[in-house]
């Protein structure tokens, strides 16, 4: 249950940053903090197991 608020948390601070940086319309340098914070507070976030779940067991019927 612990793991769970605190991972709420941590997304809670994500799309917080998302959101203030796109309301902002901040200049390249501010985009590449902005997208440092958050990709510094997501990797906090996975486990080494959902990592390696991303990387290698990735859905097959996603467009990208």
């Amino acid at each position: 249950m612990e793991n769970l608020t605190k991972q709420e948390l941590t997304l809670s601070r994500i799309q917080l940053i998302a959101d203030i940086s796109q309301t902002a319309q901040c200049n390249p340098q501010e985009f590449l903090v902005v997208m440092s914070l958050i990709s510094e507070l997501a990797s906090q976030a996975l486990t080494e197991e959902h990592h390696d779940a991303l990387y290698y067991n990735g859905s097959t019927d996603d467009a990208h």
